[in-house]
């Protein structure tokens, strides 16, 4: 099926993967695209859950639970109900049915005496990972970086549609096959490029590729100054949307394509500290900090370092020891990153971090929605926002927004597991133990290639006693701490794996070190069905009362 077809009051684009209902278009991610095209190809027949897997998961293995994900996140689009189908049917353990009556969009137009107005086309195009050549090979923090500002201000460009950073880094290094690359996103396009980073001397070579027939598209060399790193970002987002838009790009285009410009300095520390943000260790957030404030101090109207300084305030505050100086500088941070850049959506995003830690949990969902908006293809928002969901006792909305986060970072398996969580808790046992089992999967790939992940380690060990496997369990566990005995997470994690098995005195015993210093978050803490066997000891809830 090539053509676009029509189906009540809806129209898709097979090709382009854009769906529209009446002159509107709804946002669906790739993999939901893909399997709502087989399913229109397929209408009326039923389709099972292997086919689809095949087609729409080609080499991949993924649990049934990223079939479902994608299915829910459909009949939400198309406003269906499971119960009462008009469009998706579900067919009792084998698969899927599209029951509404689909017809080519050609003869609905041609029925239609309104002229119909042309829609523009879709590219789907990937980032990869900038490789490194500078002499001392110790740049990824910047090749990162450029990397990542390249498919944010891609996204905004109306007729593309650009992989998320979690997705496409994951062809990172020398020798990696376009071709397979191109077919695993699901993009027709892909910029690759290289990075030399001598003194404050840049060369950045990009290749803008049709991973179709392998020729470059467009492929430019730029010799500069580090001063020059934002125009070299604006020339190259610019020149790789008008070669697949076909066209110039709108005024309100171009200015999208601009993200916040600083000197070459505070932009180094930035990169520098974002390196480390999402690692989730006090010491590697501290170390965030740094960065930022040493970005701010030498350029205080660089909005991205504000909203990261927030972040990294808002965490410190969730999980360590509640210190009201975080919070206060999360706020003053956010808001001033919300002041500086209201259209980027980090700064909405760590505003409502900011938010969730004062429990104002519908205006922080606000600012999470609004960070979504502008930028479908940011983790953050969804993981974030599922975490304050999660807290706030919105369990059911925390699932959704997990299986989200999880689809946009197919290695990531903390937001898989934290689904699994939060479905076993709406007592959807089968589709937990899917998710859960994904996660572990995933955990392993993470620890096959860094076996002294703490992170890793502590919340897999979750996973596996969920799934029956308590002796591996109670080896993760001990790992995890053996890393680092005073981290958080790992006292948590053990704590949580004691009680379920029963062990109450070494489950207080790992609570007193961490909950008894103030790390950890109270809301959540409520919500967590791990800690139910101990909610009656008079220890526990001493524990809970140092918590804010």
């Amino acid at each position: 099926m090539h053509e676009s077809v029509t189906f009540g009051s809806c129209r898709f684009e097979p090709v382009t993967q854009r769906l529209w209902s009446g002159a509107r278009e709804v946002k669906l991610t790739p993999k939901a695209a893909t399997v709502l095209a087989i399913l229109l190809r397929r209408a009326g027949e039923p389709v099972s859950k292997r086919e689809l897997f095949a087609e729409g998961w080609r080499d991949t293995i993924v649990s049934d639970d990223a079939l479902v994900t994608c299915v829910q996140e459909l009949r939400k689009a198309l406003g269906d109900d499971a119960r009462e189908p008009r469009y998706i049917e579900t067919r009792h353990r084998s698969g899927y049915r599209f029951i509404a009556p689909v017809t080519p969009a050609a003869l609905t137009a041609a029925a239609s005496p309104a002229p119909v107005a042309a829609l523009p086309a879709v590219a789907a195009i990937a980032v990869l990972p900038f490789a490194d050549m500078s002499p001392g090979r110790d740049q990824e923090y910047f090749c990162d970086g450029l990397s990542e500002e390249l498919i944010d201000a891609l996204s905004h460009v109306d007729g593309l549609r650009v992989a998320a950073r979690s997705a496409s880094f994951r062809f990172r290094g020398a020798g990696v096959d376009l071709a397979e690359a191109g077919r695993q996103l699901g993009v027709g396009s892909i910029v690759e490029g290289s990075v030399r980073k001598a003194g404050d001397r840049l060369r950045i070579t990009v290749q803008l590729i049709d991973v179709a027939s392998g020729f470059h598209r467009w492929s430019q060399r730029f010799d500069r100054k580090l001063g020059d790193i934002f125009a070299i970002q604006d020339e190259i987002a610019a020149s790789v949307a008008t070669t697949l838009r076909g066209g110039e790009l709108t005024g309100p285009e171009q200015r999208a394509l601009r993200r916040p410009a600083t000197g070459a300095e505070p932009y180094e520390y930035f990169l520098r500290g974002r390196q480390s943000l999402h690692r989730m260790r006090r010491p590697d957030l501290e170390r965030s900090c740094e960065m930022f404030s040493q970005a701010i101090d030498l350029d205080a109207n660089y909005a991205p370092a504000w909203a990261g300084l927030a972040t990294v305030h808002a965490l410190l505050y969730e999980w360590w020891g509640s210190n009201q100086g975080d919070l206060v500088r999360a706020d003053q941070a956010s808001e001033t990153a919300m002041r500086l850049a209201p259209q980027l959506a980090d700064a909405h995003v760590a505003r409502g971090l900011a938010l969730a830690q004062h429990r104002r949990y519908e205006d922080a969902f606000v600012q999470f929605e609004a960070g979504i908006r502008i930028n479908p293809n940011l983790y953050d928002a969804c993981y974030y926002y599922g975490r304050a969901c999660f807290a706030s006792g919105a369990i059911e909305r925390s699932a959704e927004l997990f299986g989200r986060a999880a689809e946009l970072n197919p290695e990531d398996f903390q937001s898989r597991f934290l689904m699994g969580q939060s479905l076993s808790m709406l007592g959807r046992h089968e589709e937990a133990q899917r998710a859960n089992r994904d996660s572990l999967a995933r955990a392993e790939r993470a620890l096959a290639l860094n076996p002294d992940d703490g992170r890793v380690l502590a919340l897999g060990s979750g996973a596996l006693q969920y799934d029956g496997q308590v002796e591996r369990a109670r080896q993760w566990a001990q790992r995890a701490l053996e890393v680092d005995a005073n981290d958080m997470n790992a006292l948590l994690n053990a704590a949580c794996l004691h009680a379920k098995l029963g062990e109450k005195e070494r489950a207080l015993e790992l609570l007193e070190r961490a909950c008894g210093r103030g790390w950890g978050k109270r809301d959540w803490i409520e919500n967590d069905p791990d800690y139910d066997r101990l909610r009656d000891d008079p220890r526990f809830q001493a524990l809970m009362a140092k918590l804010s």
